[in-house]
């Protein structure tokens, strides 16, 4: 029992440069992301702003499997710098001023940061992370990157209005300390590739991915279909929420740093209530759980748009709440109908596209609903496909017997609730 201290201490202090990493890429990378909206709308048309991170997310999407192969062909660690690189050099156009032709270049450029950063430090904690510290691996890689972004979004009210100058000096300076850390990072231990990969061949066929989607889809029905309905919805209102608040902020007529402060709680909340459910549930009806969870995150989603007050961060916390309580048994569930365990890479990376589809269609309906309703209304209507999620699960699932132990899997994935 004495030595687990001693091992958690070596992995903090061991990867003490990779962990930096983290916190500052998320701090620079994450808080040029959520004044987005307002540096946008210093130049144009808010909707067009929605419009052009649409573009930008899309395209990253399109790109992740080549990024994957870049990852696997040239190092993590390495690509992981080429990624920041970019993503400074995006930063520190705003030193020209904000103006359509920076700002646009700038959207590109950090994109193709967040493009490398996401694969690249789940595949680096892989080379390193053993059977018995897997988890905690895991656990830091979230919690780390999780701190950069309450720190970015903590400074969110006193950036609102800076001149380009500052943001440049400010964003680029903690991507240049991100870069730095990587830098000093441990070397990647292995490189993924067919030879070390027993599942390369069942989730990569090319000539077969269409049908291999279709019949892991089926085969996983119903928890598939509705786990990647949620990760969809929840992209659109979370996408929502961080474009239309830093334009609240941004206009001060409500406590911008309140207002920061909810938005900090998002991520912290999930980590902190799926690492509860994990440890403390242990034989319930995923069929009430998810139920309950849906419940809890629609109408906190609703009510959010309502009051920009201290309640703010109440129903932030709660929509947060609920849709973790709801997409864990929705895993589980999934887990426990996938008996070969021979398509996890392709399941996962379904699951995955539905949510960064998600992340691409909210600022799309945000810059437009935005100029039309309001912030209010505009938050509200983000949560009406929650709703609908919660009537189809509702039709689906209410004769199934569901009844499954939250031990049974490893821990879910962790979904964030900002970029990445």
């Amino acid at each position: 029992m004495a030595s687990t201290p001693a091992r958690r201490i070596s992995v903090v202090s061991k990867y003490l440069f990779f962990w930096l990493f983290l916190v500052f890429f998320k701090l620079g990378a994450g808080l040029q992301y959520t004044l987005l909206p307002v540096l946008g709308a210093r130049v144009m048309p808010i909707w067009v702003v929605g419009a052009i991170m649409f573009v930008s997310t899309s395209l990253q999407i399109i790109l992740d499997i080549p990024a994957g192969k870049l990852l696997d062909r040239f190092g993590y660690k390495t690509m992981l710098m080429v990624g920041t690189l970019g993503a400074i050099i995006g930063v520190m156009l705003y030193f020209y001023g904000i103006n359509i032709y920076t700002l646009i270049l700038s959207i590109f450029l950090v994109d193709f940061g967040w493009l490398f950063y996401t694969p690249g430090g789940t595949a680096y904690v892989l080379s390193h992370a053993s059977k018995s510290n897997s988890i905690k691996f895991f656990s830091y890689l979230h919690v780390f990157g999780a701190i950069g972004i309450v720190a970015g979004t903590m400074l969110l009210a006193f950036t609102v209005n800076a001149p380009g100058p500052v943001l440049a000096l400010l964003l680029g300076g903690a991507l240049v300390i991100a870069m730095v850390s990587i830098f000093l990072a441990p070397k990647d231990r292995k490189i993924i590739t067919r030879k070390t990969s027993p599942h390369m061949n069942t989730h990569k066929q090319r000539s077969y991915l269409l049908a291999n989607i279709s019949s892991a889809i089926k085969r996983l029905t119903p928890a598939s279909t509705l786990l990647m309905l949620l990760e969809c919805v929840s992209g659109i209102f979370y996408g929502i929420v961080w474009f239309v608040l830093p334009l609240i902020i941004a206009s001060a007529l409500y406590n911008g740093t309140l207002l920061t402060a909810g938005l900090a709680t998002f991520d912290f909340t999930s980590i902190v209530v799926g690492s509860y459910l994990a440890k403390k549930v242990k034989n319930k009806s995923l069929k009430g759980l998810v139920f309950i969870g849906l419940v809890v995150f629609a109408i906190s989603g609703f009510l959010l748009g309502t009051n920009f007050g201290i309640l703010f961060i109440l129903f932030a916390v709660l929509s947060s709440t609920g849709n973790e309580i709801a997409s864990i048994p929705l895993w589980v569930w999934m887990h426990h109908l996938d008996r070969n365990h021979n398509q996890d890479g392709l399941v996962s990376g379904i699951v995955d596209l539905t949510s960064e589809i998600g992340w691409a269609v909210g600022p799309l309906l945000a810059g437009i609903l935005y100029v039309l309703v309001g912030p209010s209304f505009t938050i509200i209507i983000g949560a009406i496909p929650i709703g609908v999620v919660l009537a189809i699960y509702y039709a689906t699932v209410r004769r199934h017997i569901v009844k499954l132990s939250l031990f049974t899997v490893p821990p879910k994935p962790h979904r964030v609730m900002h970029k990445s």
